[in-house]
């Protein structure tokens, strides 16, 4: 059997940076909190068996927004935020398995793909500590790898302790596996960081190299992975690389994006091939797209929709919560919620469905080949049924039967549909 190995979290922080009300690691990214990316990597990963978030700043508020996302998470809590050992220090009692993987939160970009390779060499080397390192192409704060003579590892240094020493180009990523029994054995030699107060994990590099063990590392081709949300800028610089990879990904499954750079679609979208993404589109999760449609520009997909094939859905609209049948046609501005909209639809421009009573959405049905007049207000709960027209301007507040054109405030029944 493989060895497994635990992962803890560290999100105790309150990130000061922000300047925010909220924690970080409780901070949106694409509609889900920071936190959020780095736990859904660690639990899809087979050899993890036990994941441990140290919490601090907030604890309840982050312990409970995890706890509604995933399953079988533990959490301690360090009531005292000293640095990034002490951390891990609070852990000691419940770590379960020999091999220990330590992470910081606010790490969204790291891929499960990374961590697999890294966990995997890690297992495979017998090493007692690896970490991921990264070559520097851009401006960064992460700590520096310090080399002796022969290559190996002999510290971390934040980059203020290497001043004028500009060849010191490996950055850690903060990302750590080692053997528990080692890790734990020696975090108490870990000395209180004068400037800043804290006990640092870095630290822990130095105290092994002392010793005589060997560190191993694991070098990443892509330094964007590593990269840690401390401001806001962070936070939009993320978004943004986690928005080209998400379109990256549709497009190669047969995805027309015109503007990648104007279109904003969650990780937890499927959209089918042939679909055409036009500029100034905003999907959120949960949103399924069929083949072969027309998508925007300057439309705004909500949770919960799902459009089927050879729909499309045109400029200025705002569809939530509602299914879209196929070869359907909204083409112009309006409002959709809470919405069945069967096969071969035509809604005019300026249609709103008011789903919303004051107290309760309700749920609107336009059956199949219903054509829907332009300013047409559907008062929810309404059924159109199929073939059936409403003329413009007409506020719909009753069912309409079958082959029946209304019209009017409120819509009264004018005469049957001529076939």
């Amino acid at each position: 059997m493989r060895e497994k190995i635990s992962a803890i979290v560290l999100a105790a922080g309150k990130g000061k940076r922000m300047r925010s009300s909220f924690p970080k690691v409780l901070q949106d990214l694409k509609g889900r909190p920071l936190i959020w990316y780095v736990l859904k990597n660690l639990t899809s990963l087979k050899y993890i068996n036990q994941i441990i978030v140290v919490l601090g700043y907030r604890a309840k508020d982050v312990q409970e927004q995890v706890n509604k996302e995933f399953k079988g998470i533990e959490f301690v809590c360090q009531k005292e935020i000293l640095g990034t050992a002490h951390a891990v220090k609070c852990t000691k009692r419940i770590v379960k398995n020999k091999n220990v993987l330590v992470i910081c939160a606010d790490t969204p970009l790291i891929t499960k793909n990374t961590l697999y390779k890294f966990v995997s060499s890690f297992l495979k080397s017998k090493s007692i500590c690896s970490l991921i390192v990264a070559y520097q192409k851009e401006k960064t704060d992460l700590g520096r790898i310090v080399r002796d003579r022969e290559g190996k590892i002999m510290a971390i240094k934040e980059k203020i302790e290497l001043k004028g020493k500009e060849n010191f180009r490996e950055i850690n990523s903060g990302i750590y596996c080692f053997k528990k029994e080692l890790l734990f054995e020696n975090l108490d030699k870990i000395k209180k960081n004068k400037r800043k107060k804290e006990y640092f994990l870095t630290q822990i590099i130095e105290i092994f190299y002392r010793q005589g063990y060997k560190i191993d590392t694991y070098l990443l081709d892509d330094e964007k992975e590593i990269l840690g949300v401390n401001t806001k800028r962070d936070l939009l610089k993320v978004e943004k690389i986690l928005q080209e990879r998400i379109c990256g990904k549709f497009i190669e499954k047969g995805v027309k994006i015109v503007d990648p750079q104007t279109t904003f679609i969650n990780e937890e979208v499927k959209i089918g091939k042939d679909t055409t993404i036009f500029p100034f589109t905003f999907i959120e999760k949960d949103v399924i797209i069929g083949n072969n449609c027309l998508i925007g520009p300057f439309i705004h997909l909500r949770e919960g929709t799902k459009i089927e094939d050879n729909t499309n859905l045109g400029n200025f609209l705002e569809i939530c919560r509602s299914r879209i049948g196929k070869e359907v046609k909204i083409k112009h501005f309006g409002y959709i919620g809470d919405t069945t909209v069967e096969d071969k639809v035509n809604i005019g421009a300026g249609v709103v469905v008011a789903n919303f009573d004051g107290k309760k959405k309700n749920k609107t049905y336009i059956k199949e080949g219903a054509f829907i007049g332009s300013d047409t207000i559907l008062i929810a709960p309404v059924k159109v049924e199929k073939q059936s027209i409403t003329g413009a301007g007409s506020v719909v507040t009753k069912n309409v039967a079958p082959f029946k054109v209304v019209v009017g405030v409120p819509a009264r029944a004018l005469r049957k549909v001529e076939k």
